[in-house]
């Protein structure tokens, strides 16, 4: 606490005795954009993680993919008297080629297996196109959709998914009519 004190005395006094340097002019800028966003995304919903566990290979060589896992984005503090009142949404990843609108996955002994988007309802929500999340209402808002694995044709013919750990990355934009 003495030390503090010390270095404080001597920075007040070496600032009576010091005159202070030249300004420039114009040495500091300062840039952004203002927007005008009808709701603020839950901060715990900025970043989201979700853990397939374990899935079992034949799951998905009878049905071809694995029931959907819930994830839920939270819009918070809605106004709607900015004009906005639908809500979109894209994911944006690599996507697959057979068949297309599906995410790919990273894993050196995962091959064949893809992440897929839906609705609650089961309609296909494809990467990196922009989706109709329906309309909002005034104060909280919930958008709802789901997560599965799936197999691409080949894979799932050949049976040669291949079983260990895997990994996938998107991002995804919320935007507003």
């Amino acid at each position: 606490m003495l030390k503090r004190t010390v270095n404080l005395s001597f920075w007040l006094a070496a600032s009576v005795w010091f005159p202070a340097p030249a300004s420039a002019e114009d040495n500091m800028y300062f840039s952004g954009t203002l927007v005008n966003e009808p709701c603020v995304l839950a901060l715990e919903d900025e970043l989201i993680e979700l853990d397939f566990k374990s899935v079992v290979e034949k799951e998905l060589y009878l049905n071809g993919r694995t029931r959907g896992r819930p994830i839920t984005l939270r819009l918070q503090n809605c106004q709607l008297g900015t004009g906005k009142s639908k809500v979109n949404l894209s994911f944006n990843g690599p996507e697959s080629s057979e068949p297309p609108g599906l995410l790919m996955i990273q894993s050196a002994d995962v091959h064949g297996l893809l992440v897929g988007l839906e609705t609650s309802s089961g309609k296909p929500l494809a990467l990196n196109k922009t989706h109709d999340m329906g309309a909002m209402i005034k104060g909280d808002n919930l958008i709802a959709f789901n997560a599965y694995l799936q197999g691409n044709t080949q894979a799932l013919v050949n049976k040669s998914i291949g079983v260990g750990a895997f990994q996938s990355t998107m991002s995804f934009t919320i935007s507003y009519e």
